[in-house]
């Protein structure tokens, strides 16, 4: 149990690392320390924090249903993670992956199902 702000700063002490990183947050949510935290504003925060436990080669799983976030800016939020973490350079957007068949929507659903891949 825990906050998992603090388990990953925790694993990263510990120098963890895993191929597959995947981070599928709420909405919204408040933690512990009763901060109010939004996918709509913080994904980047998660991801830099998230991205460095990666193994070299292993890749970083990010997904939201959040209906207010597009797509665009869902990407550039972890983006801007990766390269708060050092790992811009070194990281590709490597696979857009479509939202399940059984995830209700009206029309076209928005894509935010993105893999990336993570090079030492």
């Amino acid at each position: 149990y825990g906050d998992c702000f603090d388990w990953l700063a925790r694993l990263r002490r510990r120098g963890e690392h895993y191929d597959v990183v995947i981070l599928d947050p709420p909405s919204t949510s408040v933690g512990r320390k009763k901060r109010r935290w939004s996918v709509r504003t913080d994904t980047d925060e998660l991801v830099s924090l998230a991205a460095p436990l990666v193994k070299d080669g292993g890749l970083l799983v990010t997904t939201t249903n959040a209906s207010t976030l597009r797509p665009g800016r869902f990407a550039a939020m972890v983006k801007k993670g990766l390269d708060d973490a050092g790992l811009g350079g070194r990281s590709r957007l490597e696979r857009v992956c479509p939202m399940p068949m059984d995830f209700p929507s009206v029309g076209t659903g928005p894509v935010k199902n993105l893999v990336w891949t993570i090079r030492r």
